[in-house]
């Protein structure tokens, strides 16, 4: 399995002395001050040259190494790092992807995607899987680049050159699609020497390219099925990819990119130029900050590394017209060694490793990890530059004091393009000097909108904004951001979002497994216990793991994004709410709603109205209990109380104190064989427990207790019980008979935070209670997968939302 033992880092590294590798931002000791550099001691004997790194549902972290190595490690949050390291496995080769699902790691390395197990207990990798060879391998430059798992269950993997100027094994210069089932499919070609492939920000998978050959910058590009990535030396290999038909016409050298591609429909423009040695020489690995606020203000950006330079850049993405376009900004230098890539712990540092090989980089250690941890101090910083149909919105971190902010000269634009050419490189050319003819900034300082006198198609602007200053006097930390045009909008981004690509979200069902043919809809509504993100983790589990189909649907403000901050009723009397997709309760079999004192237009309301009277089975989690305000469902003549007579209970207070208390859930024992219960002795979340009838009372008629909820002395697991609180019910089923007479089986659970459902029994009580309310509970195993696809990393509840990191967000960012 070991196919080479050498590094030709990327192609992309400088042979030039270490002192030519350009000029420094000059900004570290500053940058120190938000985000400090910790170093992650390694044990003296060994050589760990981070290739690839992933987090273990345990939260343990795991990295790949240049080596072959895999190691677990434990500690790496902790104030005063001395990690443990455990090696996992070995034997395999620069491994540049990593991830882990249902027991094993996902290993992308330079000749194979393998799948490695440890299938006797010993914590020692002991099953090597071949899940796709497809490619070939002859050369040591010939690196593979692998994606983490996508939502359905494919792992991407991006193939560089055999050097730069050749393809001389099968399918180096491609993208390759490994599916679930094993079948590799070729999706795009034209690379030249990748460096990193995964999501977005919002989703869309992206592709690292480094400066050389058909490149003359590095840059951040879209990739999409048939996409060709400007390096036509791949095409040789399309007779083997028949699902994409013949090759694309053979580009023109000398030309620009923006107009060849009137020649070549099918190459796919930059989505982020990243300027030659300003922004890096030889890009890297990047990730996307889903830490809810923990790394700083810099949340749904992409961080990426660069391995000649030693530093780490932020990039923005967005969609206009139908193509990728964004920018990228400075953001820390002064790492230890060449970065090959980054990924977010799970407390909300980034981590950063990597080697120099022996080529020259301008860290000065052989290899390293480190971690960069946000000291809390708000720097200011141009946060994220956008598109308008006449110039750009700019956003700050910081309050930009109105003398400055209001002056057009502050706002510095200039632009340039490069030849789009086999040559190595190339220089910055066409540059023009677009003019600044008007700034708006906002009341509040935190927005400028500029216009200028001209576009132009296919160039980087950069704005130098050095002039500016905060309310407080301060310079900016980093003045420059490069957004590279390719389309100008036809309206202005807000109304854009008024009508988006997605207002809800949709799972197909995985086949063969016994949820096939049944539909569930989740709804997500509420404002403090973040559904928002806890319903499409369980949404993608119950599809992926359990073949149902699922839709989610969302709670959407004006704009048409998903808003946990939207008021209710009782603090604005104007309040009215938005749930895009209700007419979708008519063909569902199971409604699971998460809400809390939404009020809806009658309309909307009408299909909850009809979903009871349908005899179609019910489960609410948390705040359903008082999930409505207006609901007007009417019974014998009388309005119903929906969280009383629906759901057996409606909140009456909480029982210990708020957002202080955690709960340890007990199964009953006289109702331990009851199907929603199977395989779960205790539950555990950090929400205080909800009484939901009166002191001394008890749980309506006909309802049956399950779970008896414990408050804890504190919020964390393990505490102990509170000997001055008793237990009261937290899980309950009963049944509902509406107005046809018809009549569903009900599931409540007063628990379902999004961090409640990180404890898996809470899970699989979740996924039980969806078979019993189908009335499959014969097809309940007490041993079923209830990992949630992919990472899932929930805010905490409450309603300090910036704080919380809890902000408007577009549909398709919980996908």
């Amino acid at each position: 399995m070991k196919c080479s033992s050498l590094l030709l880092l990327l192609a992309c590294a400088s042979l030039a002395p270490a002192q030519e590798l350009g000029e420094k931002w000059g900004t570290e000791a500053r940058e120190r001050e938000y985000y400090r550099v910790v170093d992650l001691p390694t044990p003296e004997d060994e050589v760990i040259e981070a290739g690839a790194f992933c987090t273990l549902p345990d939260g343990r972290l795991a990295v790949g190494t240049r080596r072959g190595d895999i190691f677990l490690m434990d500690g790496v949050d902790v104030l005063r790092p001395e990690p443990v390291y455990h090696r996992f496995a070995t034997g395999l080769d620069e491994i540049f992807g990593l991830d882990y699902r249902d027991g094993a790691f996902y290993v992308t390395q330079s000749c194979e995607l393998t799948r490695v197990s440890d299938t006797d207990g010993d914590q020692r990798a002991d099953r090597f899987e071949v899940l796709s060879d497809a490619w070939g391998y002859a050369n040591y430059h010939e690196y593979a680049f692998g994606s983490k798992i996508d939502p359905e269950g494919n792992i991407y993997v991006a193939l560089g050159l055999s050097y730069s100027y050749h393809s001389r094994a099968l399918f180096r210069g491609w993208i390759l699609k490994v599916t679930p089932d094993g079948e590799t499919v070729p999706i795009a070609s034209g690379l030249r020497s990748p460096a990193g492939i995964g999501p977005n920000e919002h989703g869309a998978m992206m592709l690292i390219e480094s400066q050389g050959p058909w490149n003359s910058s590095n840059s951040l590009k879209a990739v999409s099925e048939g996409s060709f990535h400007g390096h036509p030396i791949s095409f040789n290999w399309y007779p083997y990819a028949p699902n994409l038909g013949d090759a694309p016409t053979q580009p023109e050298s000398g030309g620009r990119i923006i107009t060849e591609r009137e020649r070549v429909p099918e190459l796919t423009p930059y989505a982020v130029i990243f300027p030659y040695i300003r922004m890096g020489r030889s890009l890297t690995g990047f990730t996307v900050d889903r830490t809810g606020g923990k790394f700083g203000p810099f949340e749904d950006q992409i961080f990426i590394g660069d391995f000649t330079l030693s530093l780490i850049m932020r990039a923005t993405t967005e969609q206009v017209n139908g193509i990728w376009q964004g920018a990228c900004y400075p953001f820390r230098e002064g790492l230890s060694t060449g970065i090959l890539n980054v990924h977010f712990t799970p407390e909300g540092n980034l981590l950063a490793g990597g080697t120099n090989r022996g080529w020259p980089v301008r860290g000065m250690r052989p290899f390293a990890l480190e971690r960069l941890e946000w000291t809390g101090k708000m720097p200011f910083e141009i946060e994220r530059v956008t598109i308008t149909p006449k110039g750009f919105r700019i956003e700050f971190t910081k309050a930009v004091d109105r003398a400055t902010g209001t002056d057009p000269a502050s706002y510095r634009v200039s632009t340039f393009t490069h030849i789009y050419h086999g040559g190595y490189g190339g220089p910055e050319v066409d540059q023009t000097a677009p003019e600044v003819t008007s700034v708006e900034l906002s009341e509040d300082g935190m927005e400028a909108v500029i216009e200028l006198n001209q576009w132009t198609l296919g160039h980087v602007h950069e704005l130098d904004l050095e002039p500016l200053r905060s309310r407080d006097g301060e310079e900016l930390l980093h003045h420059d951001a490069y957004y590279t045009v390719n389309a100008v909008p036809t309206q202005e981004p807000g109304e854009q979002a008024a009508a988006p690509r997605e207002r809800w979200l949709e799972y197909s069902g995985k086949q063969g497994l016994p949820g096939n043919g049944k539909k569930v809809v989740l709804i997500a509504a509420d404002q403090e216990y973040r559904s928002e993100q806890s319903m499409p983790m369980l949404a993608k589990m119950l599809a992926e793991r359990h073949g149902f189909d699922t839709t989610v649907l969302f709670a959407l403000n004006e704009d048409g994004l998903v808003d946990p901050t939207q008021k209710i009723k009782w603090e604005d009397e104007t309040v009215m709410h938005n749930i895009p997709g209700l007419e979708k309760l008519a063909d569902a079999d199971l409604m699971i709603l998460f809400s809390r004192l939404i009020t809806l237009p009658d309309a909307q309301l009408q299909h909850f109205y009809d979903y009871l009277d349908s005899g179609k089975p019910i489960m609410a989690f948390r705040t359903a209990n008082h999930g409505f305000i207006g609901f007007d469902y009417q019974l014998d003549g009388k309005r119903i109380n929906f969280g009383e007579a629906v759901l057996g209970g409606s909140f009456r207070g909480h029982h210990g104190r708020w957002h202080q208390d955690s709960t340890l859930g007990r199964v009953i024992e006289s109702v331990k064989d009851h199907p929603v219960v199977r395989g779960v002795d205790t539950m555990w979340g950090p929400t205080d427990v909800y009484r939901t009838y009166p002191e001394g009372g008890s749980l309506p008629e006909g309802c049956t207790a399950l779970v008896m909820g414990q408050p804890q002395l504190t919020r964390e697991e393990g505490s102990g019980d509170n000997p001055d609180l008793i237990p009261l019910p937290v899980v309950w089923v009963k049944s509902w008979t509406g107005r046809t007479g018809k009549t569903a089986r009900v599931f409540h659970s007063t628990m379902g935070s999004g961090k409640d459902f990180e404890d898996v029994d809470v899970r699989r009580v979740a996924v039980n209670a969806t078979y019993w309310c189908l009335g499959l509970e014969d097809q309940i195993d007490p041993q079923s997968n209830v990992d949630p696809v992919g990472e899932y990393a929930p805010l905490v509840s409450g309603f300090n939302y910036p704080k919380l990191g809890v902000k408007p967000r577009p549909v398709s960012d919980f996908r």
